[in-house]
C-alpha cells in the first residue's frame, strides 16, 4: 500500500495506482485483534478489481515480515501500527527548534533494534548549531555502531550519506514533530514536494505538517516512508526484562551481573551500573534506559489493575 486516504487507500499495482476500499470483514477483524487499522502503508495485499476500472476492494493482507508499532496513547491495549515490511528506520532529530533530545532517539532505535531493522540517525539542522554541541551524542551513537549521518536540510549540507543509507532499502522516517522530516525528504529529492511548516515561534516546538504516512520511490533505488511527526511513542508488547537487550552497550555488560533477573537499576553486584560508574557506558545513555524502563513498568502495572 502506498498511501492512507482515510475512507481508501492507494495500492501500487504493477505500476498502477489504484484507488481502493477495505472490505468490512477487514475492519471487524482488526478491531477483533484491538488494531486501529486493517491496512497499513507497505502492507502487500490481494484485492479484487470493481466495476470502477480506476478501482478496487482489498480482500486481505499478506502476513508482515516486520511492522513499526505503538500502543494507541492512553489506550495501552490497542495496537497503532504505523509501518509495515521495513527494512530500515532513519530517525531524524534536529540541534535546535526543537532542541536534541537522546531519550527520543533511543526509544525510536530500542523498537528498531527489537525488530531487527537497521538503524541510522540523521542529526538535522546543523546549521542552528554552529558550536555542535550534539557532538558527543554523536560520537556515543557511532561508537555503538550506529550510522550517523549530520544535515542541514536548509542548506542542502550532509545529504550524500542519507542517500547511501536510504539507497535499495525501504526505510521509515521516524522523529517528533519540527525536526525537519519532509523537509530532508525534499532536499534529497525536490520532485517528492512534501509540505513543510515552520517550527512555533515562541514554543520552539514542532507542529505536524505531515498528516498522512506514504510510500514514496526514490529516483536512485529504494523507496522512503514520510510519517507525521510523533510526540507520544510507546513500545508495543515489550516487556521491561526485555528493554537491556536492545541497548546495545548493556547487554554487553549483562552477562556479568550477579542475578540472571537484573533490572540493571538498583540490584548489588550489577556489572551495568559499575560500567555506568566506570564512564564506560555513557550516563545519558543509561538515563534513557532508566526511564524507558519506569515506563515499561508502569504499562505493565496498569494491565495488572485492568485485569
Amino acid at each position: 500500500m502506498l498511501r492512507d486516504m482515510g475512507n481508501s487507500v492507494v495500492v501500487d499495482v504493477g505500476g498502477e495506482e489504484l484507488t481502493c476500499t477495505i472490505r468490512k470483514r477487514l475492519r471487524h477483524d482488526a478491531r477483533g485483534c484491538r488494531e486501529t487499522k486493517p491496512v497499513v502503508v507497505g502492507d502487500l495485499v490481494l484485492l479484487e478489481r470493481t466495476a470502477d476500472a480506476a478501482g478496487a476492494v482489498i480482500t486481505s493482507v499478506e502476513p508482515r515480515r516486520c511492522a513499526i508499532s505503538r500502543p494507541v496513547p492512553g489506550q495501552p491495549r490497542r495496537e497503532q501500527v504505523l509501518v509495515a515490511n521495513l527494512d530500515a528506520v532513519l530517525i531524524v532529530a534536529s540541534t535546535r527548534r526543537p532542541a536534541f533530545t537522546p531519550g527520543v532517539v533511543d526509544r525510536f532505535l530500542v523498537a528498531a533494534e527489537s525488530r531487527g531493522l537497521e538503524a541510522g540517525i540523521a542529526i538535522n539542522k546543523i546549521d542552528l548549531d554552529p558550536e555542535a554541541s550534539y557532538a558527543p551524542f554523536a560520537a556515543g551513537y557511532r561508537k555503538l555502531g550506529y550510522r550517523v549521518m549530520e544535515t542541514s536540510a536548509a542548506r542542502a549540507e550532509g545529504l550524500d550519506g542519507v542517500r547511501r543509507f536510504l539507497g535499495g532499502k525501504t526505510t521509515t522516517l521516524l522523529g517528533h514533530s519540527g525536526v525537519g522530516k519532509s523537509s530532508l525528504a525534499n532536499a534529497l529529492d525536490s520532485s517528492l514536494n512534501l509540505h513543510t511548516r515552520e517550527v512555533h515561534t515562541r514554543s520552539g516546538q514542532g507542529v505536524h505538517t505531515t498528516t498522512t504516512i506514504a510510500l514514496l520511490r526514490l529516483p536512485w533505488g529504494g523507496h522512503l516512508v514520510d510519517t507525521p511527526g510523533i510526540r507520544e511513542f510507546g513500545l508495543w508488547k515489550m516487556e521491561p526484562e526485555e528493554l537491556s537487550h536492545h541497548f546495545r552497550e548493556l547487554a554487553a555488560y549483562a552477562g556479568g551481573c550477579r542475578f540472571k533477573d537484573c533490572g540493571h537499576d538498583h540490584e548489588p553486584g550489577c556489572a551495568v551500573i559499575r560500567a555506568v560508574e566506570l564512564g564506560e557506558i555513557a550516563s545519558w545513555r543509561y538515563e534513557s534506559y532508566l526511564r524507558i524502563l519506569a515506563d515499561l513498568r508502569e504499562v505493565r502495572e496498569q494491565r495488572r489493575r485492568k485485569g
